[in-house]
């Protein structure tokens, strides 16, 4: 049902952010792997821009996750547990480990 199907534009383009960084590639360099203008792509990433099926299967392909990942909400976890678990992940990170961390951390924030 359309009903139960949720659909956030600043989600989706978080969830994208959060892959492209996760896999070391710059927004220009994720826009040329998909096909897709730079501009485009930072607005997307934003929220701020409406994406087709056919430009997010481009991104899905560059970024070499199913598409339906990239929709799906239902891997999401409440707010509480997800700092328990990022908590958890950085009393167990060495020094190194820690570093990135932030830096990734700060860059979706940004």
């Amino acid at each position: 049902m359309l009903g139960e199907f949720m659909f956030d534009q600043k989600l989706l383009g978080a969830r994208i952010k959060a892959l492209r960084i996760q896999k070391a590639l710059s927004q220009d360099r994720l826009s040329e792997l998909a096909d897709l203008n730079g501009k485009y792509l930072g607005e997307v990433e934003r929220g701020s821009a409406n994406i087709s099926i056919v430009n997010l299967s481009k991104l899905a392909d560059a970024l070499d996750v199913p598409l339906p990942s990239l929709l799906s909400a239902g891997h999401e976890r409440s707010r509480p547990e997800l700092v328990s678990k990022l908590h958890k992940l950085i009393d167990e990170s060495d020094d190194a480990q820690l570093k990135i961390i932030y830096r990734l951390i700060e860059s979706v924030l940004r």
